[in-house]
């Protein structure tokens, strides 16, 4: 009752009734309307309805039973188990039939819990028609927009073709005039009393529009007709177009697609070197267009200010991009069963189809295209021969935030002890994947079933409870309904921690749809962002991201799904493992390093002839060599542990084997830097002296000075470059140093190494004094050097070239590296039977892929020289020296080496 009256000003709406309640209900839902509100056309029509455009709205959903699976939209019960005619209101603001009961009477008494069950019962629906009503507002104030903006483009059109027959009259005009000399011309002052005839209002409201978009010309001085003349016989050519500012357009501003695709590439854009600004559509003015050399359109709608915006581009000579992350230009593609979303959405195929079409005419209007996958790249080619390939990739505050989050669950990359359970995520971030998710439903329902441990984690709306996932289209869910965890939605920048909750990830796709097949490979590189192991449909984007079996799963049959999740539930090393593999495979390709690379050929290509033609050189470089492998990370045990959930800028890592006598040395050098924030990591590469229990002693004493402070051992003696992947693995900052357990750092040294490098930088090495027992060792009196004979023997002094590295290696691997770079390039190469040169191959790997180096030249480092050092006790030997020779050269046939032989560092 109290329902009714509350929409006493509703006159036509729609009860939408369950077909399974009994008759009787729906008779004495009938009696209260004709009693309670005897003038409205309120229908009840089966549920659930089919909804259009047109149709009244719908006031309440009436179903037969309480269903623990929260609802896609609020709904109202009334029961089937109880007699019919009454209500009751329950601790979740919902309406259940409460039988015969007296709950009716005491509803409608006068006291204080009735008054507030009744108030609770107003809010309800006062809320409810307040957002009905500004949901027809909002309706009102699109169509009102859109005919204003047919408006619009009735008077450009118009315009346009007045301006057309004016100028065929003219030239008709011009043709027939007769030639004589002495034809009457009209003198200025009959054309200044001629009777002027007032334009037309379309007219001068077209006029009216250009003059509010374009700027007050300055005044312009006219030379006369010889200096006119003088400065055609002397003018200089053109100066040659130059980019250096893009801007970027968001036709979608209020999406989580505008990150993707205009601030973070705009982010991208600033790294490589060019100035950078994203606007919405339609706040785009003239100063805009003025300022800019370049225009990019991300899925913009052609319009009239879209129209004009062109004109005034064109004008002003600015290159303009169309960019989409999905097949928003092809409007045949806009159907159902290729597009799924479109009913969940509530949408018609009309409506996107006449959106496609206006995104295909802007993309018409623009001179090349830029998109996120290969498909997507092949779709543009039949409408723009140039595209460029710019994937989405995440930033860097995501990665610190992801980290952080998985460092939350302890240890990363080890087998924390937890909850006992094991949540498989599908972070769906729209409701346009019902066809999606629905072939592999059974199988996670299955999957449930057998594994009591495991929860199925979806996502709903925080306020409305609605979920993402209309679960109400998968009956094989309600069995398990209790293993299923919801989730709110939160916020883009907080996604990370959500992902970091789960342990699989899931990205079912429908494979074979074009549509699909064209998504990029998000959800992938998130999840493992993150520390979660993915399994995916096997989409092209997919495909050529995921190493099946060693950073992912790819399944397409029910029950190659229901096996890969099967393995990763059961086997919690595997799943570890897979996603620390997934996250050093997707650190580097997905990162914004590389995106700032890409921007940086693909803008720099603008240039002109030469710059296209070395920029197209570049890219088709790169594309030729071989993805790098994953780094070897070997298997080593956890001694120590420490972390007190700061944020460092540098972690270093201390390689020892056998090096007791010199590892105090070491650790206190970094206990010694100026950083105040810093993480340390020691690798005792399997040592059979004390130093594993001297590093463990003084970890204990020193856990107040670092954020991080691990120790670990490698299962069994990895060598130099297994050991130093081992301490990347570890890891969690962006910057590392590299330290052997025999040399020491400068209390400057981590300090002044990152100030020097910026965002791009792959590395930075230091000026590094060699040191005896005997103290500074002094350059050889007869040494063939730049440097005077008696002064401190140096290493690494020379600038960064990678054409240095062709000859032979020039820096020290004591130097600064960044994760990413490391990842992009396979890690330092494992193999004991050419170990020695693992920084020598880093350098040129990164040589190889265009990661730029940095030299500081500045003493910030002491290299130790001992008879017992790797250099002297393995490298330098003839026998080993040439098997490390012919191993790098294989790997890196452009160099040549000038000193093959051995050659011992003297003390």
């Amino acid at each position: 009752m109290m329902i009714l009256t509350e929409e006493k000003r509703v006159s036509t709406a729609l009860i939408e009734y369950s077909p399974h309640l009994p008759s009787g209900a729906r008779k004495t839902l009938r009696r209260f309307l004709e009693t309670y509100l005897p003038t409205t056309n309120i229908q009840i029509t089966p549920y659930p309805s089919q909804i259009t455009g047109h149709s009244p709205p719908v006031l309440l959903q009436v179903l037969g039973d309480v269903t623990k699976i929260p609802p896609s939209i609020p709904l109202l019960h009334f029961g089937a188990h109880h007699s019919d005619g009454s209500f009751a209101l329950t601790s979740e603001n919902v309406l259940i039939n409460a039988g015969d009961s007296p709950f009716l009477s005491f509803l409608l008494s006068d006291t204080p819990e009735s008054r507030n069950y009744r108030h609770a019962i107003q809010q309800l629906l006062r809320s409810d028609r307040k957002n009905r009503l500004l949901r027809a507002r909002s309706q009102e104030l699109h169509q009102e927009s859109l005919k204003k903006t047919h408006i619009i483009q009735d008077l450009r059109v118009s315009l346009r073709m007045l301006s057309n027959r004016k100028t065929t009259a003219l030239a008709d005009t011009q043709l027939h005039e007769p030639a004589a000399e002495n034809v009457l011309q009209p003198t200025v002052s009959s054309i200044e009393h001629a009777p002027v005839t007032p334009s037309p209002l379309w007219l001068r409201a077209g006029r009216r529009l250009k003059r509010s978009l374009l700027p007050r010309p300055a005044p312009v001085d006219i030379p006369n007709q010889d200096s006119a003349a003088s400065e055609d016989t002397t003018s200089s050519p053109e100066a040659p177009f130059s980019v250096s500012r893009i801007l970027f357009i968001a036709g979608e501003p209020d999406t989580p697609g505008v990150l993707y695709r205009c601030e973070r590439n705009a982010a991208a854009a600033r790294d490589a070197g060019f100035d950078a600004r994203v606007l919405p559509c339609a706040s785009v003015g003239y100063d805009d267009i003025h300022w800019a050399d370049v225009m990019v359109f991300w899925r913009v709608e052609y319009s009239g200010h879209v129209s004009t915006i062109f004109d005034l581009a064109r004008s002003e000579n600015v290159v303009t991009i169309f960019d989409a992350d999905d097949i928003v230009f092809v409007p045949h593609y806009a159907r159902v069963d290729l597009i799924d979303g479109i009913r969940s959405i509530g949408a018609t195929e009309e409506q996107i189809e006449r959106c496609f079409s206006d995104m295909r005419r802007t993309f018409l209007r623009c001179d090349q295209g830029s998109t996120t996958t290969a498909e997507l790249v092949f779709a543009m080619h039949s409408l723009r021969p140039v595209v460029h390939l710019l994937p989405n990739i995440y930033d860097m505050a995501s990665l610190k935030r992801a980290r952080m989050a998985l460092r939350m669950r302890g240890e990363p990359g080890r087998v924390n002890a937890g909850d006992g359970l094991v949540r498989i995520g599908y972070a769906a971030g729209s409701r346009t994947h019902q066809r999606d998710f629905a072939p592999i439903c059974p199988t996670i329902a299955d999957i449930l079933h057998q594994r009591p441990q495991a929860r199925l984690v979806l996502f709903r709306e925080p306020q409305t409870h609605r979920p993402i996932l209309l679960v109400e289209e998968f009956p094989s869910l309600i069995p398990v309904q209790d293993q299923i965890e919801w989730r709110d939605m939160v916020p883009l920048a907080e996604l990370q921690d959500e992902f970091a909750r789960f342990d699989i990830s899931i990205a079912p796709l429908e494979t074979g749809n074009v549509f699909c097949e064209a998504k990029s490979e998000i959800k992938f590189f998130e999840a493992a962002l993150s520390g979660a192991a993915t399994v995916a449909s096997p989409t092209g984007p997919f495909r050529r991201v995921i190493r099946h079996g060693e950073t992912g799963f790819l399944a397409e049959s029910p029950s190659e799904w229901h096996d890969a999740l099967i393995e990763l539930i059961d086997n919690p090393e595997r799943r570890i493992q897979m996603a620390r593999d997934a996250y050093h495979s997707i650190l580097w390709p997905f990162g914004p390093q590389a995106q700032a690379q890409r921007m940086k050929l693909a803008l720099s290509s603008l240039n002109g002839d030469d710059a296209a033609a070395l920029a197209a050189e570049t890219r088709l470089a790169r594309d030729r060599l071989a993805p790098p492998e994953l780094p070897v990370i070997p298997a080593s045990r956890t001694i120590f542990h420490h972390d007190a959930l700061g944020t460092a800028p540098v972690t270093v890592v201390i390689t020892s084997y056998n090096y007791e006598a010199h590892l105090l040395d070491a650790l206190e050098s970094v206990a010694s830097q100026t950083l105040p924030m810093l993480d340390l990591i020691v690798v005792d590469d399997g040592s059979s002296d004390g130093s594993l229990a001297l590093a463990t002693t003084w970890m204990e004493r020193h856990r107040e000075r670092f954020n991080r402070l691990i120790l670990r051992q490698s299962l069994t003696n990895a060598g130099l470059g297994g050991a130093r992947n081992i301490g990347m693995d570890a890891g969690e900052t962006v910057h590392v140093m590299q330290l052997d357990a025999d040399n020491i750092l400068r209390p400057e040294a981590c300090e002044t190494l990152l100030e020097s490098m910026n965002d791009g930088t792959a590395y930075a090495y230091p000026l590094i004094a060699c040191f005896n027992e005997n103290g500074p060792v002094l350059m050889d009196m007869t040494a063939d050097t730049h440097h005077q004979p008696g002064t401190p023997k140096l290493l690494g002094d020379l600038p960064f070239n990678p054409l240095s590295l062709v000859s032979g290696n020039r820096i020290d691997a004591m130097a600064m590296v960044t994760k990413w770079a490391w990842a992009a390039v396979g890690g330092y190469y494992v193999s004991r039977e050419a170990m020695g040169w693992e920084d020598f191959d880093l350098w040129c790997s990164m040589a190889e892929r265009g990661l730029p180096g940095h030299h500081v030249p500045k003493i910030l480092a002491d290299y130790r020289q001992h008879e017992t050092s790797m250099t002297n006790a393995s490298t330098e030997k003839d026998a080993h020296k040439a098997r490390v020779v012919a191993f790098v050269q294989g790997r890196h046939p452009w160099i040549r080496l000038s000193a093959e032989q051995a050659k011992p560092r003297k003390n």
